[in-house]
């Protein structure tokens, strides 16, 4: 039988692992804290270990309690570049492609296709806002009634992983706090988290939620240290000096004094990084650089507010970039794999220094001749200390003024004060709340920003585009991935104020509505759409807020944009189904999926049934007509649950939702309630609650109650769904938008609270996410594609 080392020799060309990473790998629990220095493979350690233990383990017992997802939560989207492109290369030499999936999350978008096989082993990695919006039902840029799904995968089965805690801000506290929900409402399969830093303190993960077991901590041992590779990083020597250049009150000069200094310290053929805490001082520099005439293949920028396209693109040329000046900001402070003989940085907390002086003789190549300047800083201006608060930098200045060297072994003895930021942290209540995921009145949702990082360091993505008109043109889909630009709140802001001063609008979707409205205010996560002729924004430098700098309109091709009145589902099959074939092909899906989670003691018949019962309410009159009034003669046929063609006949009720009458019909003849809310949730268009929505034709009568298109005492025909399951006629009955007892039952949102109250936030969102993945899996029985543009 294969070991452990053998197999993480072949996957890795040859590297022994590090005594550290084989006790990960085989000891029987996972640890809570993994704290080893920088440049010690801890991706590798993490990675490699779980795909051990959960498809090589000896232990049967230890492969069935590792969770099925890993997912790796990194604070910045250099460092998920980086990883992704590491554990895709890990898993083509293993030849796991196919066997375990590999998905990216970031940049305000999300690979379209990672939740279609929950029962797959799969491997998340994505950024901080990314994965702890949707952990907490709250995705950003993505469809809102596919949050649900996300919650409920990224909150059962998996293994979280944070790294390069150190720069998660408030995000730290929420994984600690989403772990401790986890702990307490249950989840299905196991759920574990993973914190690891070079600079971890374990305090900072006892929340009022969570109190960890802090003695499982994994670090370096004796043996660990003396391992000939890790003994030279570990006594990697950087000598520490003060650089000449200080950026003083008015800041004047200071870009170009800095150049000139970079210039005469940089050593020729080798790598100098200089890395500014702000991106404007960071594009000042680079542009001085030039000015000075560092030839362009000498020169690199490298931010976080370059277009997805235009980074990829950087960063893939950064792994390439060997010698000459690299100017960045904290885009790649931590976890990115390069290594300066020289390294300027301008002074920042603490814990930021640790992992700067990281990018400087990382390996212990260098010998003693690598350098490390620091930049001091006026700390009475306001404007040169943001992003960051004046105490953190005293206190470096502090601990940096004695030193002469930075490498591993002095910083190691160096003692830094614990942070005094209090984090806004989610609690129980949040929690219930965000599981809700309908919007008030105004068709607002709550902000779960200052949960994921502090407010003020919260970013919102803009695209850019040309139409002509003065609205943007919904034919050419939703917003994409590689078009986004990250921009912070305050120049965003600045930007926009600016634009509205020349009496140009910015632009951003409303999925109830079902169109591009006018933004008026603006809050972190969100997507706004400019036109490229407003500017902003230059393909060399990344986001400028200048008018002149007009980019170039990179949407080449169109993802359909989220409507509440969608249902993809149905009108892109290519033919009709009947509404008897379609309720047996689900409920055989059902059954199929759930056989993947036997461990989980999952109630089949139900959600079989479930799955059955799903669709009833296509058989209204209203759905039958738009779904057959263009071809007439097919009317016979039915009742039908999927079109040969999207029809070109609009609704008379705008916005209705057959889900709810499957729901209806259910209550009413007394179905248990999960199946009942089931079948309501799985478009994730209606679930604690049932109300009307704007633009809906309401009934003439008066007192006549009605809600997503449908109005109370509409009749509905007897059907049969198969399996001996047939549903007499009747008429639906809204009474359960009422408060208090009513004739089938309390109130729809007091039922509701009572499921979420006996199975909990987690299991609930998965038993959801059964039924509706079931729903695409028998839909793309006559179309594949569907599962990668649903």
């Amino acid at each position: 039988m294969t070991t452990f080392t053998e197999w993480f020799v072949e996957i890795t060309n040859g590297k022994q692992p590090f005594p550290y990473q084989k006790r990960f790998a085989e000891e029987p629990e996972l640890p809570t804290l993994l704290n080893v220095i920088t440049g010690a493979g801890k991706t590798a350690t993490v990675v490699l270990g779980w795909l051990w233990r959960r498809r090589l383990h000896p232990d049967l017992s230890v492969r069935q309690t590792t969770p099925r997802r890993l997912v790796i939560c990194l604070p910045m989207r250099t460092l998920v570049e980086q990883t992704y492109a590491e554990v895709d290369k890990w898993l083509k030499k293993d030849e796991l492609i196919g066997e375990v999936e590999l998905h990216l999350l970031m940049g305000g978008a999300v690979s379209q296709s990672w939740d279609i096989c929950p029962e797959k082993d799969c491997i998340l990695i994505g950024t901080q806002d990314q994965l702890l919006s949707r952990a907490l039902n709250r995705g950003y840029g993505m469809s809102r009634y596919r949050w649900p799904i996300h919650f409920a995968l990224l909150n059962n089965d998996c293994l979280w992983v944070m790294d390069e805690v150190q720069l998660m801000g408030a995000g730290l506290k929420t994984t600690a706090q989403l772990q401790g929900f986890r702990e307490e409402f249950q989840t299905y399969g196991c759920a574990k988290s993973l914190w690891m830093s070079a600079t971890l303190d374990p305090e900072s993960l006892l929340t009022v939620n969570y109190r960890p077991d802090l003695s499982k901590f994994h670090t370096l041992t004796e043996s660990d240290k003396s391992h000939p590779l890790l003994k030279e990083r570990i006594e990697a020597k950087k000598e520490l000096v003060k650089a000449k250049t200080t950026l003083d009150s008015d800041g004047k000069g200071y870009a170009k004094a800095l150049a000139q200094e970079v210039i005469e310290a940089h050593t020729p053929d080798t790598l100098t990084i200089v890395i500014c805490n702000r991106v404007s001082r960071a594009q000042e520099v680079y542009q001085e650089l030039q000015s000075q005439g560092v030839p362009e293949k000498e020169r690199f920028l490298i931010h976080a507010r370059f277009r997805l396209q235009e980074r990829q693109k950087l960063n893939k040329e950064l792994h390439t970039f060997q010698s000459g000046i690299l100017v960045a900001t904290q885009a790649i402070e931590a976890g990115v794999d390069i290594s300066a003989l020289t390294l300027f940085t301008e002074i920042a907390p603490w814990s930021s220094i640790v992992q700067r002086v990281g990018r400087c003789n990382r390996y212990g190549e260098h010998s003693n001749n690598a350098k490390v300047y620091w930049i001091d800083i006026d700390l009475n201006q306001k404007k040169h200390i943001s992003p960051y608060e004046k105490g953190d930098l005293v206190e470096a200045q502090e601990l940096l003024s004695p030193l002469k060297d930075v490498g591993p072994e002095t910083l190691s003895q160096v003692q830094s004060k614990p942070s005094d930021f209090e984090e806004l942290i989610p609690r129980k209540h949040d929690l219930i709340q965000l599981f809700d995921t309908s919007t008030d009145l105004a068709g607002h949702d709550i902000d779960v920003s200052p949960f994921i990082r502090q407010t003020d360091d919260t970013d919102i993505a803009i695209a850019w585009r040309d139409w002509s008109g003065e609205c943007p043109n919904i034919a050419k889909g939703a917003l994409l991935r590689k078009e986004l630009c990250r921009v912070s709140i305050g120049q965003a802001k600045a930007f926009l104020e600016n634009l509205r001063k020349k009496n140009s609008n910015t632009w951003i979707w409303d999925s109830l509505q079902g169109e591009w409205k006018k933004s008026i205010n603006i809050y972190p996560g969100m997507l706004l759409l400019v036109h490229c002729s407003n500017g902003g924004y230059s393909e060399t430098l990344g986001f400028t807020g200048d008018f002149k700098d007009i980019p170039k309109d990179i949407a080449d091709e169109v993802i359909k944009l989220d409507s509440n009145d969608e249902d993809h589902l149905t009108d892109t099959i290519g033919k009709y189904i009947s509404l008897i074939v379609h309720s047996n092909d689900v409920a055989d899906e059902v059954t199929e999926l759930c056989k993947n989670f036997i461990e989980y003691g999952l109630n089949i018949n139900l959600l079989e049934r479930t799955g059955r019962w799903h669709d009833l309410g296509k058989a209204h009159e209203v759905f039958q007509k738009v779904l057959t009034q263009d071809d007439p003669d097919i009317v016979k046929g039915g009742p039908w649950a999927k079109s040969a063609q999207k029809s070109s006949i609009k609704s008379e009720r705008p916005g209705f939702r057959h889900e709810l009458v499957s729901a209806l019909l259910a209550l009413q003849e007394k179905e248990p309630f999960l199946l009942t809310y089931l079948v309501a949730a799985h478009h994730g268009k209606i679930r604690l609650t049932i109300q009307p929505l704007p633009k809906e034709n309401k009934p003439s009568e008066s007192n006549r109650k009605y809600a997503r298109g449908v109005w109370d005492r509409d009749p509905f025909p007897e059907i049969d769904l198969g399996d001996g399951l047939t549903v007499k006629a009747q008429n639906l009955s809204l009474a359960c938008m009422e408060m208090g007892e009513r004739e089938h039952g309390e109130s729809w949102t007091s039922q509701a609270i009572n499921l979420l109250d006996e199975y909990g936030p987690f299991k609930l969102a998965f038993l959801e996410t059964i039924i509706r993945i079931a729903d695409w899996r028998a839909s793309a029985k006559y179309n594949p594609d569907i599962l990668h543009s649903n």
